[in-house]
Parts: structure tokens; C-alpha cells; sequence
């Protein structure tokens, strides 16, 4: 099976050489940038702006867990990313083409995931509902699809990350190029699933519940500008998860790297409050329960956390105590 991009470069949808080109251009340009937004920092950086992040989380929040201590606990950590950004993103960048933008963010953060330690990802790419909106549409999100894959194909040989499509049937538009362009990677370093075509409906059939056995159970749901799943659960593999708002759309060019970083300390800290709290609640005693009463109930509580000066991200999580926003 080839394992090059000229099978997404000759399907219907027209990817040139000179795209591929770009792409090249673009991967390598970022490795080599020395300025902090760049879109592929080192592992390094990215680790150091977890550790900061977390730092602040543990002192504003009283956490038990130090930054070094969290960042091992990234290794378990299992996040389900739903981006929306195409068009609720006004932020783009006259340098990349908003279909290589996109995928930008979803390669920007499976890069941070495994620079963290981390070993397992999923993000949705789009569902099946999306065709209801017509053939435009239909024809729009796949154009982007197909040059997005070449970033993350590229993506996926530099660092050792297996891509596997989870949703894709035979009949998919782009199925025979994109099964014959992901390439397989031996000893992967991360898995990133990423759902094409889903529908919650799938999971019905014996195919889908193949295809459900390949992914791993969830620990985070992070939603982006929306404050609901709405067609994107996964069934018994979401049973244990929480769920993560992100207000800010999901464009690469909207992203720097230390606010991945962030956002991953962010997922993490979702977990580890409601660790516990989901299908295996054992309350502590009667004094836990009032004091939970008396934050959650009387006094309302919402605490805000402000990782750095001028943020431009905004996250909102629940804990046993209340509302819990991040500014990053």
C-alpha cells in the first residue's frame, strides 16, 4: 500500500503539488521559528508552559498535586477534542489557506499531547449531520479534509504519531485516497483517532461497534464555542468523562503554543477535580457534604483563575464546590 500523498494530490478534489509544497514549506518553517507563537514549538517549551501553567492552577486553586507530579499523570490522560473554528473564527490568518488552518489546530495539538507524555487522542473531524446542509456544504468540508490530511500525514512520519480514522466507510468520498496516504507507523509514540463521517447512530451496526472497540475510553470532552456534545457522544466510551467549554474557536493560526499547553493543564485539572465524581461518587462524610452545600448552593461559588496577563483563551469547568473558569 503506498504510504505518499499523491493519492490525495490525484483525487477529485484537486490537490496540486504546489500545495504539498507549502505545506513542506510551512512544517518546516515553524520548527526552525525562535518566536514563541510559533506553531510547532520544541517538546521542551511545551512542557516548560505546562509546569508554569499548572503551577498557577495548584496556588490559586490549593491543589495537592504539584506541576511535576501533574505532568506525569498526562501519560493517562485521554482527551476528545470537537473543534469548531472554519467559520465561527474571524482571526485567520492571510498566511495560510483556512482549510490548512484547520488542521493546523488539530496537528498543534496532537503535537502538545505527545510533547506532554501523553499517548492517545481523539478528535472529531466531522460528523455525517454536517451533509444535511446540502451539497455546498458537503463539498466544502471535504475540499477541506483533503488538503488538511497532507499536514497531518506529514505530521504523523516526522514524530512517530499513527493516524487512525475511525468512521470511514468504503463508500466515503475520500476513503480509497486517504486509506492509501496514512501511513503506518511502526512503535508510535501517539495514537491519534480522528472521526470522520461520525454518527452517534453508527455504533449500531456491527461495523461501528468494531470501530468503537478501537478507541479508548475518554477522560475529557473539550467542546469548543458551544456549550453542548450535540451528535458527537461516544457511546461506553464517554461513560466516565467531563466535559471541558472552550470559548475560542479552533483555527492554528488562533492558537500559541503555551496555550495548548494550558489547555492540556486545563483537561488534566477536569479530571483530576471530579476524579471520583463520576459512576463511583462516595461522599467523604457529612462534613464534606455540607461544605459542598454551603460553596455549591449558598454561596453560589465560581472561581476564576487568570494564568497570564492579556489572555485570550477562556475554559470553563465544573468542580464538587462550583463553577471554575480559566482565563490562559
Amino acid at each position: 500500500m503506498a504510504t505518499s500523498t499523491q493519492a490525495l494530490r490525484g483525487s477529485v478534489l484537486g490537490i496540486t503539488p504546489l500545495d504539498e509544497q507549502f505545506l513542506r514549506a510551512a512544517l518546516d518553517a515553524s520548527e526552525r521559528r525562535e518566536d514563541p507563537s510559533s506553531q510547532l514549538a520544541s517538546d521542551d517549551a511545551i512542557r516548560s508552559s505546562f509546569l508554569n501553567a499548572w503551577d498557577v492552577l495548584r496556588a490559586e486553586l490549593h491543589l495537592d498535586l504539584t506541576a511535576t507530579q501533574a505532568l506525569t499523570r498526562v501519560h493517562d490522560l485521554v482527551v476528545y477534542d470537537i473543534p469548531d473554528g472554519t467559520r465561527s473564527t474571524l482571526s485567520v490568518s492571510p498566511e495560510v489557506p483556512i482549510e490548512q488552518d484547520a488542521a493546523l489546530y488539530a496537528t498543534q495539538l496532537v503535537h502538545t499531547l505527545r510533547a506532554l507524555g501523553a499517548r492517545r487522542g481523539v478528535i472529531m473531524v466531522h460528523t455525517a449531520y454536517n451533509r444535511r446542509r446540502g451539497p455546498e456544504e458537503t463539498a466544502r468540508f471535504l475540499r477541506m479534509i483533503e488538503r488538511g490530511a497532507l499536514t497531518m500525514i506529514a505530521y504523523s512520519r516526522e514524530r512517530g504519531v499513527q493516524l487512525d480514522i475511525v468512521g470511514m466507510g468504503r463508500s466515503y468520498e475520500l476513503y480509497q485516497p486517504l486509506r492509501a496516504s496514512v501511513p503506518a507507523i511502526p512503535s508510535p509514540a501517539f495514537f491519534a483517532h480522528l472521526l470522520l463521517d461520525y454518527s452517534e447512530e453508527s455504533f449500531l451496526t456491527a461495523a461501528g461497534r468494531r470501530a468503537l472497540d478501537r478507541l479508548p475510553d475518554i477522560d475529557v470532552c473539550i467542546r469548543h464555542t458551544k456549550l453542548q456534545i450535540t451528535g458527537g457522544w461516544i457511546p461506553r466510551r464517554m461513560l466516565r468523562s467531563t466535559y471541558l467549554y472552550s470559548q475560542n474557536g479552533t483555527l492554528g493560526s488562533n492558537w500559541r503554543y503555551d496555550e495548548h499547553a494550558a489547555q492540556v493543564a486545563i483537561a488534566l485539572l477536569s479530571k483530576e477535580l471530579l476524579s471520583g465524581e463520576v459512576l463511583t461518587k462516595a461522599y467523604r462524610g457529612i462534613d464534606e457534604v455540607k461544605r459542598r452545600h454551603q460553596l455549591r448552593e449558598v454561596g453560589l461559588q465560581r472561581q476564576r483563575v487568570t494564568l497570564r496577563p492579556r489572555s485570550r483563551k477562556l475554559f470553563l469547568l465544573s468542580s464538587p464546590y462550583g463553577l471554575v473558569e480559566v482565563l490562559a
